[in-house]
């Protein structure tokens, strides 16, 4: 396996500017968002030469694994679910991901498949946990929003599903008041921590109307819905984390 500290060095923090009247978090400038840069610290002190993951058609984990795969020149395989390939499966598959077209694509059966194939080699391969859920991806989210040079701003928001982010997010800013619009499954008491959930008016599957979106590039099934939510009820100076 490649020298993932030299890799990890490579990526810088995130880049924080003022739109309207917040603080927005630009993961969109960085292909593979805050997911790329929690893997690489995921992977520091495991070992193996190909990671895997099962992933739901629009998700983005999907992309940070290809990322990361690339930088660290190991093998990647994805499976998502059988049809139309999305746009972000199509950019992993550019990536020269193995993609693993499952049918009956339930999140369950994606899981086990995934699972199943890992237990064939396990010394080589590693299964990224869905939705990057796992307490170190917490502690580095934290690390990532820490070296934001940011005081504790009145609220934070951000989409919530795993609730991996927003966690962190709560590490990082003890005193700020954290609010997670939840998009897919229903988020669990766990999952959230001490977010205040808004469940979002759209399916997961259901791109938000263009009026609604912010005025920056963000993932139309999942952080983009955030944002008229958060013109409505946010105050001014809050930050918004565009995974």
């Amino acid at each position: 396996m490649n020298d993932i500290t030299l890799t990890r060095n490579t990526l810088k923090s995130p880049i924080l500017e003022r739109i309207q009247s917040f603080y927005v978090v630009r993961e969109d400038l960085f292909e593979g968002g805050t997911k790329r840069r929690i893997l690489t610290r995921y992977l520091e002190n495991k070992y193996c030469n190909e990671i895997v993951y099962a992933s739901p058609r629009f998700g983005y984990g999907q992309l940070a694994v290809s990322m990361v795969g690339n930088d660290l020149g190991i093998k990647n395989t994805i499976f998502v679910p059988n049809g139309e390939k999305s746009e972000v499966t199509q950019r992993c598959e550019e990536l020269g991901s193995d993609i693993q077209l499952v049918k009956m694509g339930y999140q369950s059966v994606l899981e086990k498949r995934a699972r199943d194939y890992v237990s064939e080699n396990e010394v080589d391969r590693i299964k990224i946990p869905f939705g990057f859920d796992d307490e170190l991806m917490v502690d580095s989210v934290c690390e990532v929003a820490s070296s934001l040079n940011i005081e504790s701003p009145p609220q934070i928001w951000s989409s919530i599903s795993s609730g991996v982010l927003s966690r962190g997010l709560q590490k990082a800013f003890p005193k700020s008041k954290v609010f997670g619009v939840q998009v897919g499954h229903k988020t669990s008491d766990r999952e959230r921590g001490r977010a205040i959930l808004i469940e979002s008016k759209y399916k997961f599957t259901q791109k938000c109307k263009i009026s609604e979106r912010p005025p920056f590039p963000s993932n139309l099934y999942y952080d983009s819905k955030v944002w008229d939510v958060m013109k409505e009820q946010a105050c001014e100076g809050s930050l918004f984390w565009n995974l």
